[in-house]
């Protein structure tokens, strides 16, 4: 005998459009916060005191890591933020299509 299988939830394809809308919330909120607290952080001082207190120089003597730390995590966040409306019209498509489909599958 084949084990009995659980009912799907009606409101899976609403949930799913509602993590696309949450998701863009969150994207536009995070954005400008994200990039507030990157652009507000000084980075030449982060290197000066990382080279006089961990490295024993004084001056920079060409090493930047908190700057070059920037630098990839900024390349890496733009990167993210292109890519990530992608995900946002995916799942919202998704979410839309089963919708549809089921409805056109109850008349």
């Amino acid at each position: 005998m084949l084990p009995r299988l659980r009912k799907l939830d009606d409101r899976a394809n609403i949930d799913m459009i509602l993590t696309a809308v949450i998701a863009g919330v969150m994207f536009a909120i995070s954005i400008p916060i994200i990039y507030s607290v990157l652009g507000g952080v000084d980075y030449t001082a982060v290197d000066r005191v990382w080279n006089a207190d961990v490295v024993g120089w004084v001056g920079n003597n060409g090493t930047l890591p908190a700057t070059n730390a920037s630098n990839s995590l900024l390349t890496n966040l733009n990167t993210f933020f292109t890519i990530g409306p992608i995900y946002l019209v995916v799942v919202a498509a998704v979410g839309i299509i089963a919708a549809v489909l089921l409805l056109r599958g109850r008349t």
